[in-house]
């Protein structure tokens, strides 16, 4: 018998989020820097196994060697011919957010860098938002169109 979790977006992204907090811990006993601007190789790496297998794995429903969603941290000049995880924010609701990555403030993880995008999907500046302010759907390209994701269903 074959089970699915359907979930949001939103959650995937908050598992992910959770299983950086939860190691950064045992990376400082490591010697492992998290923190931006002074962060290197090993953190990026371990992001970015964390961000394939938990974000993009449950969004396109399998584990591929790549994937077409944006990549975690990366920043990208147009996102036109890249699935990517859109970033939905009442005090900003009249501009095209992309989920770039998270940000240390005051508290770690606690803001969202965000590209700002124009209607075709150019980046044409960054922000950084607060994570508990936010929602975030997923725009898989489809045909030259735009599919808007927000339900996943992954098979357990």
């Amino acid at each position: 018998m074959e089970n699915n979790w359907n979930t949001s977006v939103g959650e995937i992204l908050s598992v992910f989020r959770g299983a950086l907090l939860s190691i950064i811990p045992w990376l400082e006993k490591a010697r492992i820097k998290w923190i931006e601007n002074e962060a290197y190789d090993d953190w990026d790496n371990i992001v970015k196994a964390l961000y394939e297998n938990i974000v993009c794995s449950s969004l396109i429903g399998k584990v591929l060697p790549e994937y077409s969603i944006a990549k975690y941290e990366f920043h990208y000049d147009d996102y036109s011919k890249l699935d990517y995880i859109k970033v939905e924010s009442k005090d900003h609701s009249d501009k095209n957010l992309a989920f770039v990555s998270f940000q240390n403030k005051s508290l770690p993880l606690e803001n969202v860098n965000v590209a700002i995008l124009d209607e075709i999907d150019r980046v044409i500046g960054y922000a950084s938002l607060k994570y508990s302010d936010l929602e975030f759907v997923f725009i898989r390209k489809k045909e030259g169109k735009k599919e808007i994701v927000n339900i996943i269903e992954i098979s357990l």
